[in-house]
């Protein structure tokens, strides 16, 4: 292997999982990676062409976008919200397995009791494009985070989030009413231009390992 390859993994929750999926693979990355007090963000692993970058998940699109990153892992809600057209999708994961899903203080929403419902999320773009095709008016509440709040007190009608078990939403009073997309996972992607100069060596790596 002569061509370099540039992993872009995410910190945070998902971190240990994505290793393990590379892991399994045939890929070892160096300890410093595991070490919470280093600086570095650039890991070398046990093949010298491929080198790891530490990202926080919400950067790993533009890295891989802009040719920085050769193949990221990023969550498919983050490429469904931004409909990015210049990112080839490689493959599906079973890490981080959740749902987009409508949620409220109420049993059962009718959304013919209001001319125009607030809806907080992150998810402006998903959220404006699902009502659309419903008909149903909606005002968008752009949250990063803590949005089960959002109707505890009185900021939204209801949310649009991420749900995995549910137990946040109970644990907030919470009923997960409509779920939009059931199959929300961490995907890996490349730009056109990566996988058609490393076609190769990117299918070798994700479909029988190094």
């Amino acid at each position: 292997m002569k061509e370099e390859l540039i992993i872009a993994c995410p910190k945070g929750r998902l971190e240990n999982k994505v290793v393990k999926y590379l892991s399994d693979r045939g890929l070892k990355i160096e300890d410093a990676f595991f070490d919470d007090n280093t600086r570095k963000l650039t890991f070398d692993t046990n093949f010298k062409e491929v080198k790891i970058i530490k990202l926080k998940p919400s950067d790993i699109r533009s890295y891989t976008i802009l040719g920085a990153a050769d193949i990221g892992f990023v969550g498919y809600d983050d490429i469904l919200e931004n409909s990015e057209k210049n990112l080839v999708l490689l493959n599906k994961t079973n890490i981080g397995k959740c749902r987009i899903s409508i949620a409220s203080d109420k049993k059962k929403i009718n959304f013919s009791e209001k001319k125009v419902f607030k809806v907080a999320t992150k998810f402006q773009n998903i959220s404006e494009n699902y009502f659309k095709q419903l008909n149903i008016q909606t005002e968008t509440i752009k949250l990063n985070g803590s949005i089960e709040l959002a109707v505890k007190y009185g900021v939204a009608d209801f949310i649009l989030d991420l749900v995995q078990s549910g137990k946040t939403l109970k644990d907030n009073q919470l009923y997960e009413n409509v779920i939009i997309n059931n199959d929300i996972s961490t995907v890996i992607i490349s730009s056109y231009f990566a996988y058609d100069t490393k076609k190769n060596f990117i299918k070798k790596l994700l479909n029988k390992g190094l």
